[in-house]
């Protein structure tokens, strides 16, 4: 008898049971998800209009989110006084409400009415908070999944509430608001002595993981019975019977888990082990968790403590922290430093007014608030949305998005836990994830591609359902446990302050405008026809919107602050690094090292440069941007030019970028470029559409300028973190990116074409949207992670499969482009291709997989930053002041020394200064200071333009890239002149051959540097030969002029922007590269004016009126009716070879000009180049 009272009592004392019983109570508890159902009853009997109901509902959202009473009571009385009072609550409120919809209690106001939903609904509060309070202390080490689970409990109970009225079948529609007063109730009173804290950090058994799984089971399943039992009595209209059998089986899917309980009470377990609450993560410094006030503590954004100390072993941390808080406390007691009192740390208890203070909080609440807000906006207005996309099931949209949501709480806690017990990275990491998601799909409903609401009620209410999971279990985390109730209700303010941001000051007015404007055309329409209907539409009705034109700028901007979430969660996770490791870091298994090495593998950077620059190539788009320009805001060429002027202008000036990747971490230079690129082109996209007012030309010049600028931005992140990365591969590197950025033109052109808006100025949406979101998706991967530490000898195979994807990328997009012009292929088939291209582009990242995870992965090796070209003479790269040096330009040393062996030229070097020393002693010379840095050495920008070197780069790239710009940029009037039909086929044919130069251009200079250790401008050179002789070839109009001159012209022009970062990191050094690479970007729209503008514009325009003279003179000699058709003002064309010899000769000449200045590069950098790769030829590329 004994022992089985002993056993009863272990039963109701299991936190096991206290888990069960708690998801039985939020599987009643989630009364506002019903208000959808209740709102039509009230809105019939008390004959209220949409805008009052639209007052309930706010009041229901408040009493759904306001819990302080519950928090601060939850901490006050026992648990079970806490849920007697929320279950009175929901009795008093909702119970009131019944009685004055079926009439047994007198109409009050509307005010009184909003009251009592109010206090109705705040009774959920009180559920949660002792739901979540109780099984989180219960479950310390668990808190992930509890949550999650608790949390899709509550968001389902508006789907298992409903499956129950369904089954009550009752003919009185008022008995809904019965159920939801007297059903929580209920269920409440009877399990409120059963959910408690019952210790249950000390009940750890080894088939809690098992357990676990049985419950993670049930949720799954009860999700899908519940999704296919709403799906049939949907389609098929079943009996009354078969109602009552669905319901009896869901009541026995929800008390399976009671086995667990009874099982764990019943069996001869072991007896139970303790696991600790999380709360003291300091516990690796000396009594950390236990300091007195007048203790010196290190704080908590700026330790006192050097960052080095972080990265010593534990037992020699421990040691150097106790010599820095000795050190403190006897400088307090001389006076010198004042004693600070102490305040809780991330992860210890922290009271509410204590956490309000923290920046941490508030990135939670703001990121929270943005997440969650955004998604309860689509979930509240699924109705108006599914309608405006014609969809006729409506409810059936509203029961998924409940699933979902229910299925995203539930997973969200368990990758989470996985994330944090695996891996000890930050809990809020899976919350940028989710809203990643959302905001995909956000921009999915928008544009109304196929099943966009069954696509959308997945990502949205999936990744809404994420949130709900991570951050209750976050703040537990973070600011402990023992105030965890009001925490949690204050960061639930977050829901209604986000819906009442975007749904009642963004969706509710944007889809009245859309609304309005459909209404008067629909009047003018009968006003017109003189129908007899216009009358009955009456001015201060409800109108509707249809179309995806009714919600698309509102889910864009809700796509938009999604990003900005994500960003907030991304900046937590980056501040709670350090915390997450002291609180799971004794739980991590070996895997996490193979984790960290992969994000900082400098493949996976180099794989993300390559993603990151094939949709930042945004200049390569303006000519499929230009025409909707110009139709939307009636330009003529010359303004069309002007706007032509700034994207290029924005393209190439990036000293800002430079600059900013020299102050800022990457990460934020690469979101202030994400920033541009969509202020810019969003603006632009909004004044297009009509939904901003059109501004002066000079403004939209400044709006193209800013958008376009963002690519620098990109560039100058990718290219400075790649090539210091792969020091030794510079070439290779910088041409594949270069290939990548001159490629996006047609990759984002493919993803337009799948778009298949009829709306034409959604490519300049996508313009600002695309970039942005891959930019910030990406921020935190691009960037310099000592890659010069992780050679491999398997590099030379990771090279060759790059440029096996970079070829493949090049032919399949140039197999595709032909296919699609020449034959007429449908939409299906043309998904089918951007998927295939999505494939091909993701291939490279098995890459850092296998390097990373891989069982035979070995240690990686060093190689040097090649920064001191100067190492074979004694000391040259530590001179003092006085040491003579030998210039860069007039060396005093004899020309052969350099032919000499190492050891004899460091003797006779060595043997030189020492007389020049001995001469300057006596006077004879005169010790010369040193003027600087020397090449190969780290240059500031203001040091390289003294430089002749820096010069002649800067005009070869000019008269090379800048001639090959005038064609490009001419493709279009130079294919007409000489008869040639499709002219888009060469825009994309040049764009590909680009792309190859560039991937070619960073190959073959490797190849010249490394095995021959020649300078690489030789190979520049030779492309503007090249290039020269396809100015030639078009200018003569020989067979086939444009597919040849495009291929020459194309990958001449691409070659250039392979070799020239290459070249100007080894000479002048790796610590302003981003400086001095956007310094010679100003070569290409420089020479673009000069050529384009000075030459090409003023010769074709010269020959166009000499042939249009001539048709007027022969319209005016036979008398032609169509003499006055062309006016003075309009453009005259030009037909014939003629229109351009002149000035493809002339740009022959500048090319063979370039090829002479390289020349003299190659001739004055040898020695440079020597020092360089002498010691590495033959060696393979690394």
């Amino acid at each position: 008898m004994g022992q089985s009272k002993e056993k009863l009592e272990g039963f109701f004392n299991n936190r096991w049971l206290v888990f069960v019983a708690a998801m039985w109570l939020q599987s009643t508890a989630g009364i506002g998800y019903l208000f959808g159902s209740i709102s039509p009853v009230i809105k019939s009997s008390l004959n209220y209009n949409q805008r009052q109901l639209a007052r309930l509902g706010v009041a229901k959202d408040l009493g759904d989110s306001v819990g302080f009473f519950a928090g601060s009571l939850s901490e006050i009385l026992p648990m079970w006084a806490a849920l007697l009072v929320g279950a009175f609550k929901n009795l008093f409120g909702y119970g009131w409400v019944w009685l004055i919809v079926t009439g047994k209690a007198p109409v009050l106001p509307l005010w009184a009415i909003c009251v009592l939903i109010f206090i109705g609904t705040n009774g959920e509060t009180y559920f949660n908070t002792a739901s979540l309070v109780s099984c989180v202390q219960n479950f310390p080490k668990s808190r992930g999944p509890v949550v999650g689970i608790l949390k899709g409990f509550a968001g389902l109970s508006g789907a298992i509430l409903t499956q129950i009225y369904t089954m009550i079948h009752s003919p009185d529609k008022a008995s809904i608001v019965f159920m939801v007063a007297v059903a929580p109730t209920m269920v409440t009173i009877a399990l409120m002595f059963i959910v408690r804290p019952v210790g249950g950090h000390k009940q750890v058994r080894a088939s809690d993981g098992t357990s676990f799984t049985l419950i993670y089971s049930v949720c799954i399943l009860l999700a899908a019975y519940l999704l296919g039992v709403m799906l049939v009595q949907d389609l098929v209209d079943v009996s009354h019977t078969v109602i009552i059998i669905f319901t009896a089986i869901l009541f026995i899917i929800l008390l399976v888990p009671i086995v667990i309980p009874v099982s764990l009470s019943l069996s001869s377990e072991k007896d139970p082990e303790e696991e600790a609450f999380l709360a003291q993560p300091q516990k690796e410094e000396p009594e950390a968790g236990s300091t007195s006030d007048s203790e010196v503590i290190l704080s908590e954004l700026e330790d006192e403590k050097p960052k080095e100390v972080d990265l010593l072993p534990r037992s020699e941390r421990q040691k150097r922290i106790a010599q820095l808080q000795t050190k403190l406390l006897q400088a307090a007691a001389e006076g010198a430093v004042r004693i600070k009192r102490r305040g809780p740390r991330r992860g210890e208890n922290f009271t509410l007014m204590q956490a309000l203070i923290k920046a941490d909080f508030w990135l939670i609440f703001v990121s929270l608030m943005l997440g969650s807000g955004t998604g309860l906006t689509v979930i509240d207005n699924l109705g108006q949305l599914s309608q405006s996309l014609s969809y006729d099931n409506t409810h059936i949209f509203v029961s998924m998005i409940s699933i979902w949501n229910f299925l995203g709480r539930v997973a969200g806690g368990y990758f989470s836990e996985i994330v944090v017990r695996d891996y000890a990275y930050p809990r809020p990491v899976v919350m940028a994830i989710a809203q990643l998601v959302m905001s995909i799909g956000y921009l999915y409903v928008a544009f109304a591609l196929p099943g966009a609401l069954y696509v959308g009620t997945v990502l949205i209410g999936t990744g809404y359902g994420f949130h709900w999971a991570i951050v209750p279990a976050t703040a537990s985390e973070l600011f402990g446990l023992k105030n965890f109730g009001a925490l949690y209700n204050f960061l639930t303010m977050a829901n209604p302050a986000g819906c009442l941001v975007f749904s009642g000051l963004i969706a509710g007015p944007l889809y009245d405008r859309e609304a309005e404007k459909q209404a008067r055309g629909q009047q003018l329409q009968q006003h017109i026809a003189g129908s007899i209907l216009s009358s009955f539409l009456g001015v201060d009705e409800a109108q509707a919107c249809v179309g995806s034109i009714c919600f698309f700028l509102t889910l864009v901007i809700l796509c938009c602050f999604s990003v900005l979430g994500f960003v907030l969660s991304m900046i937590l996770v980056h501040r709670t690094k350090a915390v997450y490791s002291q609180l799971y870091g004794n739980f991590r298994s070996g895997q996490p090292e193979k984790l960290r090495g992969f994000t900082n593998n400098r493949w996976l950077v180099f794989v993300a440069a390559m993603w990151l620059q094939s949709a930042a190539g945004i200049g390569y788009l303006f000519g499929s941007i230009s025409p909707v320009i110009k139709s939307s805001l009636n330009y003529n060429q010359r303004q069309l030019a002007r706007l032509g002027v700034a994207k290029d202008l924005g393209d190439s000036v990036g000293f800002f970028a430079g600059s900013l990747s020299e102050m800022l971490p990457m990460w934020a230079a690469l979101l202030v470029g994400a920033l541009k690129n969509f202020f810019g082109y969003g603006w632009v996209w909004l004044i297009v559409t009509g939904r901003a007012p059109v501004l002066p030309l000079w403004a939209i010049c400044v709006l193209i300028f800013i958008g376009t600028n963002g690519e620098t931005y990109f560039n100058t992140a990718s290219l400075v973190s790649c090539v210091q990365n792969f020091p030794k591969s510079r070439g290779p590197v910088v041409g594949i990116l270069k290939g990548f950025a001159g490629l996006s033109g047609a990759i984002l052109t493919q993803i337009y074409t799948m778009i298949h808006s009829p709306d034409k100025a959604s490519i300049v949406f996508m313009v600002a949207v695309g970039p942005t979101l891959v930019g910030i998706a990406l921020m935190f991967i691009v960037r310099p992670v000592g890659g010069h530490k992780q050679v491999r000898a398997s590099d030379g195979t990771s090279f060759t499969i790059i440029y096996s994807v970079c070829i493949l990328v090049a032919a399949y997009l140039l197999g595709v482009m032909l296919v699609q012009d020449l034959v007429d292929v449908s939409h299906k088939v043309i998904i089918i291709f951007t998927v295939i291209l999505f494939i091909i582009l993701l291939a490279p990242i098995v890459i850092p997989v296998w390097l990373s995870f891989s069982p035979d992965s070995r240690v990686p090796e060093e190689e040097a930053l090649l920064a001191r070209p100067k190492k074979e003479g004694t000391d040259s790269g530590a001179t003092s002041d006085s040491e003579a040096i030998l210039s860069e330009l007039e060396d005093e040393k004899p020309k052969e020394v350099d032919l000499l062996p190492r050891s004899e030229r460091q003797k006779r070097i060595a043997q030189l200064q020492t007389k020049l020393l001995q001469a300057a002693a006596e006077g004879a010379v005169r010790i010369k200071r040193r003027r600087g840095p020397h090449r190969g050495e780290n240059f500031t920008l203001t040091q390289a333009i003294i430089k002749a070197d820096f010069w002649l780069i800067f005009v070869s790239l000019m008269l090379g890239s800048g001639t090959g710009l005038t064609v490009i940029d001419n493709l279009g009037q130079l294919s007409q002149s000489l008869n040639y039909d499709n002219t888009h086929i060469f825009v994309s044919m040049i764009s590909i051959w680009n792309f190859l130069g560039r991937v070619a251009g960073g190959y073959f200079s490797e190849i010249v540097v490394r095995d021959y250790a020649y300078p690489r401008p030789v190979v520049m050179a030779m492309a503007q030969f090249a290039m020269a002789f396809g100015h030639l070839y078009v200018a003569f109009a020989l067979p086939g002029a444009l597919y040849v001159g495009t291929i020459v012209i194309g990958a001449g022009y691409g070659f250039h922007w392979a070799i020239v970062p290459a070249t100007a990191s080894e000479l002048f050094g790796l610590k302003s590269f981003g400086a001095l690479y956007n310094f010679l970007t100003m070569a290409n729209p420089a020479g673009c004016l000069i050529f384009s503008s000075l030459i090409a514009g003023p010769l074709y325009d010269r020959e166009a009126e000499k042939q249009a003279h001539g048709r007027n003179l022969q319209q005016q000699f036979i008398g032609s009716i169509f003499s006055g058709v062309l006016g003075p003002n309009d453009p005259p064309a030009c037909e014939g070879s003629v229109c351009f010899f002149t000035t493809l000769v002339i740009l022959s000449g500048f090319c063979i000009l370039g090829v002479a200045l390289s020349m003299i590069l190659v001739y004055r950098t040898k020695a440079v180049y020597t020092h360089l790769y002498g010691n590495s030829r033959s060696a393979p590329v690394s």
